[in-house]
This record gives structure tokens, sequence and C-alpha cells, in this order.
């Protein structure tokens, strides 16, 4: 099975909410979508009117935390599957693409009939190392992801790792810190959907490989998806042909992590990585790693994050098509006459 997908809503769509881009990205052939947890607010809210109700079970409202006062008078979390009592202080979300937790539902429902997974994608700019209030903010948006993940049935929850300011090798540890607390309050909450975090294309970004394994194996819990576009960029020049983008896909088995792999095209100026582009406007090529990809059993998903999304997700679907043809035509022996 391969899936191809998309890091974002169809530009082509009308709709906005999660059930109208599930059905978009059915109509247009593709089976995955990644959702993008942008423009999002937040405010606390009395919930005295709603006691009794789960916050699944309110209408036009998305709760994404209870805060409950403990005997000390310290509000803690209990999270969105305990029953409301009259004194707790609900964390309502705002967002464009869902309303409350039965909107949530039915794209769930839509994309299960459908055979469209879904991931989340955190808002791309986080700092688990630097700034504490940042750092905080960070968290919070992470936590705000795995429940709203959890209620689509997402598998993941994607992450970058943020900017790299001053002792680099502090910062990552700092960094594994944040991510165990999150993973933590994951676990505690309830929350099934797994956190990934992304590898970097860029050297002041957390992310490198020697950081990806290290967080790998400091944080218990985590997995990493693989942005084949960002190594090309930190790289410059691999992989280029089929037995490099075989060796990261074996690589990726070997280390046991999502076969996710997000793909662009990428423009350098100077020798530094200068855009993400359109696949076909870019140094980096797709050919080879269909080549690469038709002679693997296994499941793979490609999300197209170009600025093309849905056009370059088709586009990579039909030259994958034509190397499992090429496959094929290699394999299939003439009958004798």
């Amino acid at each position: 099975m391969y899936r191809f997908g998309i890091a974002g809503i169809p530009l082509g769509s009308k709709g906005r909410t999660v059930k109208e881009a599930v059905e978009n990205t059915f109509q247009l052939g593709l089976n995955h979508i990644e959702i993008q947890l942008f423009r999002i607010s937040v405010q606390e809210r009395e919930m005295r009117d709603f006691a009794g109700q789960t916050p699944k079970d309110l209408d036009e409202i998305l709760l994404v935390d209870l805060l409950r006062g403990n005997e000390e008078g310290v509000f803690e979390s209990v999270g969105v599957n305990s029953k409301i009592e009259e004194d707790d202080i609900g964390i309502e979300l705002f967002w464009s693409m869902a309303r409350d937790y039965k909107e949530l539902s039915l794209a769930r429902d839509v994309a299960k009939e459908l055979d469209v997974k879904i991931t989340l994608h955190t808002p791309y700019y986080v700092d688990f190392a630097n700034d504490q209030k940042l750092i905080a903010d960070s968290v919070q948006h992470t936590l705000w992801g795995g429940v709203i993940a959890d209620a689509l049935d997402s598998e993941f929850v994607i992450t970058h790792l943020g900017l790299v300011e001053g002792d680099r090798k502090k910062g990552i540890k700092k960094t594994a810190n944040t991510l165990k607390e999150i993973v933590s309050k994951y676990n505690s909450l309830g929350i099934k959907s797994k956190l990934c975090i992304e590898n970097s294309g860029k050297d002041e970004v957390y992310g490198s490989d020697e950081e990806i394994e290290y967080l790998e194996k400091s944080v218990k819990g985590i997995k990493s998806i693989t942005n084949i576009s960002h190594i090309y960029s930190l790289r410059r020049d691999f992989p280029q042909d089929m037995d490099d983008f075989s060796s990261i896909i074996e690589n990726t088995k070997k280390k046991d992590r999502p076969l996710y792999f997000e793909f662009s095209g990428v423009e350098f100026q100077d020798n530094n990585e200068y855009r993400i582009t359109p696949i076909k406007r870019g140094n980096l090529k797709f050919e080879p790693l269909a080549d690469s990809m038709a002679s693997f059993d296994d499941e793979l998903t490609v999300i197209s994050f170009s600025p093309l999304l849905e056009h370059d997700a088709l586009y990579m679907k039909v030259i994958f098509e034509r190397s499992i043809l090429k496959k094929i035509g290699k394999v299939v022996k003439p009958l004798p006459q």
C-alpha cells in the first residue's frame, strides 16, 4: 500500500473544515492529509453551566483541557475525558477547521469510510529549549494538537524542534527534557496519537541526524518522520540516485521509524537553501525516489509540502505509478509461443 497526500488543505478546496478537506483530498485521488494546527487562539471560561457533561458532548465549544482546583487551590489539568464539575475552568480553542468534537468525530468517520489517513502538524514555530515563555507556549500547542489528533484518530502528531540559540548540546538536552514532559502529559491524558519529531533542513534549527537519534534514544515514546527535502538541504548533494533513496528507506526501516516521508522541491542560492519550491523547479528530483519505492513492499506514505500542494502530490503519484509499471514490465516474462 502506498499513500500520497498533502501537508495542508487542498489549494482548490472551497471548504475549510477538516471534514471538507478530507473529502476534497479523496476526490483528488489522494489518501492522506496532514492537518496544520495554525491560526488558533484560546481562552479560559467558567464551566458552571455545563456541569455533569463531558467536553465532547458540548455543541459549538471545542475544549482542549479542563482545569480543576486541588486541595491547595491550585488548578491542574484533568483532560477532556472527565465529567465537568461546577468550579472547573475550561480551555476553549477557537479553530476555523472545527467548532466542536462532533465535527471532529464526523471528519474522523468520513476519513475512515474513504480510507483517507489523517496526521496533525503543530505550529511550525516552536521553542523547546530557549525562552521559557515560548517553551511553555510550545508545550501547550503540542498538547492541544495531541487532543485534537486523538479525536481524529490520527496516528501521529508531528512537530519541529525549534531554533538553536547558544550552546547546541545543552539546547538539545533541554529539548529532550521538554519532550519527556509532553509525552508524560500525553500518557496521563490518555492521548493515543504518537508524538513525532521532524528532521531539520537548516543548520540553525535543531533536528540533524545525530540530534534526532539522540532524542529517539533519550525520550521514550516518541518517533521521527523523515523529510527528504530537509536531508537534501543539509547535505547539498544527497540523495540523488535510486540507491541513495533506497538507503534512506532502508535506514528508516532499520531504526523502526514510520515510513512517512515529506517531499518537495528545493532551490539553492550561494550553496544555501533558498526556498522550498515546486518539484519540477527544484534541484531535488522525485523520479529516483519513485523507482526506489517501487522496489519495497512496505506501506509507504509520501506527503507533498510543495507550494503546489495537491498538484505535486498527484505528480508524484503519476511518476510512482510509472515506476511500478516499469518494475512489472521487468518481472513479467512473455508467454511462450
